[in-house]
């Protein structure tokens, strides 16, 4: 192996003469090859270290360093050869040469900024060949972040270097021209769309309303940002607002029929019935409605937390009450729903689960309570008696209440209660005695109280006592408005209020890291809430990976 002797500056010693350098020698090239081949198609941030800590003793020797290039961009460009020319394998080489420009430096800078040009090119080629596009991202990434940290100073080099990015920027942004000029909207001088004021105040609103819901403020975009990023979006909304336009001109023109016109036509009607043409053209708007019950979940959540701080008159109390206890269970009913949805169930089911949730609709029927009616299952008599009429549920006495206030007030109680117990005097009974033989005997088995009567069972020690796992269910986060969902189902989860420490949170759910494959030693990580069933479905792993998320979306 390369003997590991850091340069504590990264830089070449201008004192030193070509002799005194230290030079690699061809055991040492083959032992860095073997370790390059050994990377595989997985950027690992160890092997990676290990490969800029061994090209870290030759930094200061041109001639040394110029043969550990070559080695790495021979394999880079490589397209013959079995295995090193696959394309997943060349994203982690660039990652190798990525450290050496940031990390090692010395005369790898010169040496990397002269030549990346020559290979920058062919891997963008490789990858597109390939259809790679998460790649291609991510080797754009790399070139960005060298003029980002300072690594390539010259921005003339550094454009050079990327002539395939910006070669891709801008037949991307001819392709996105010429599908905004197929929908004949032109741009004026200043990049504004060429709209008459009608269509252009039409097709805003229509916009507004596509954005309105689940859309933050700062994320909104217009018309012309619209043409930029999604312009067959944007084709959509025009023909939308021609569609409504013309049926808004349509009706200002056609005259009010009198009685007898009525009446003909009616009868005309009758014996040559025409077909219905659509009014308007909403329907080729694509619109996710998966998405907005999930905003709309997102919602009612926030409004259930602002609760404890809204202040209301005494006269409107109840009602208030009322109204929250209303929005809390329409967002566990959404939640519910979108949940059997996800488990294959479908909203319709009749058995098993579906019939329980479709009880919650039923409507009370007064003509059932008869000697009769009441003998019969009754499912909106049971529902209002549970999550709907009595949501709110007393994990201390398992009574249920139909508002917070309730449920709030009646915990308070119990606390009294508890706290009145402790103070009141008790008297120490005499405990059983102890056996005859060792009464007998004289042994002392322990003080009396702590024999057991007959009939019953000691308990277990607690190391003797069986493991038992905590369900998935009790497994809570405190509820956060910005990470509502599970990131591998996309369902939201389901918010309750903890009595114990005074916070909404979220149920099965738990919290885990997602490790980005960031270049070189940089630590790339991402907090993310799951479920825990949806955790354990992928083998309870410590670390997510971007894969895991990607494929369960």
């Amino acid at each position: 192996m390369l003997t590991m002797m850091p340069n504590p500056t990264g830089q070449s010693d201008p004192n030193l003469d070509d002799e005194e350098q230290e030079e690699i020698d061809e055991e040492q090239v083959v032992d860095y090859c073997a370790m390059l081949d050994r990377l595989g198609n997985f950027p690992e941030k160890v092997a990676i270290n290990s490969l800029s800590m061994a090209a870290e003793d030759f930094a200061s020797s041109t001639a040394s360093a110029s043969t550990i290039y070559n080695c790495i961009r021979s394999r880079l460009v490589d397209r013959t050869s079995p295995g090193i020319s696959s394309p997943d394998r060349k994203l982690p080489l660039v990652y190798v040469l990525d450290s050496l420009l940031k990390n090692v430096k010395g005369v790898y800078i010169g040496i990397i900024e002269d030549d990346a040009a020559s290979w920058m090119g062919e891997v963008y080629d490789i990858f597109d060949n390939a259809n790679k596009e998460e790649e291609k991202t991510r080797l754009k990434k790399v070139w960005n972040t060298w003029r980002e940290f300072g690594v390539i100073k010259d921005e003339e080099k550094w454009k050079v270097i990327g002539q395939c990015f910006l070669k891709a920027d801008e037949k991307a942004k001819a392709a996105i021209d010429a599908k905004v000029a197929a929908s004949g909207i032109a741009r004026n001088a200043d990049g504004t769309l060429q709209l008459i004021p009608s269509l252009r105040k039409q097709m805003q609103l229509i916009l507004d309303e596509v954005q309105n819901s689940g859309v933050d403020e700062l994320d909104k975009v217009s018309l012309e940002r619209l043409a930029d990023i999604n312009p067959d979006l944007l084709q959509q909304i025009k023909e939308g607002a021609e569609a409504v336009i013309a049926e808004q001109n349509q009706q200002q023109k056609s005259p009010e029929p009198n009685l007898k016109q009525t009446s003909d036509s009616s009868s005309l009607n009758a014996t040559n019935p025409a077909p219905i043409a659509p009014m308007t053209e909403w329907t080729k708007l694509k619109l996710n409605h998966l998405e907005k019950s999930h905003d709309l979940i997102a919602s009612l959540q926030r409004h259930v937390r602002s609760a404890n701080g809204t202040t209301v008159v005494e006269a409107q109390l109840d009602e208030t009450v009322h109204l929250y206890a209303a929005v809390s269970a329409s967002a566990q009913i959404l939640t519910d729903m979108l949940q059997q949805w996800k488990d294959g169930s479908g909203l319709g089911a009749e058995a098993g689960g579906g019939n329980r949730r479709k009880r919650r609709y039923s409507l009370v029927r007064k003509e059932k309570f008869t000697n009769e009616g009441i003998k019969e299952h009754n499912d909106a008599v049971i529902a209002n008696l549970y999550e709907v009429g009595l949501p709110f549920f007393c994990s201390a006495d398992g009574r249920r209440f139909a508002s917070q206030l309730e449920l709030s007030e009646h915990l308070d109680e119990l606390f009294r209660r508890s706290q009145l117990e402790k103070t009141m005097e008790r008297t120490e009974e005499r405990g059983w005695y102890i056996e005859e033989e060792a009464w007998a005997s004289g042994r002392d088995d322990g003080a009396p109280s702590a024999a057991v009567a007959p009939g019953e069972e000691t308990a277990p020690d607690a190391a003797d006592a069986p493991s038992m796992e905590a369900p998935a269910a009790s497994a809570t986060v405190v509820a956060d408005e910005t990470r509502d969902r599970c990131v591998l189902c996309g369902i939201n989860f389901a918010m309750f209020f903890d009595q114990d420490d005074g916070e909404w949170k979220y149920r099965n759910c738990i919290e885990k890291n997602v490790e980005h494959d960031g270049p070189t030693m940089d630590e790339e990580t991402e907090a993310v809430l799951v479920h825990v069933t949806c955790w354990e479905g992928l083998g309870s792993p410590e670390f997510l990976t971007p894969d895991q998320i990607r494929h369960a979306s």
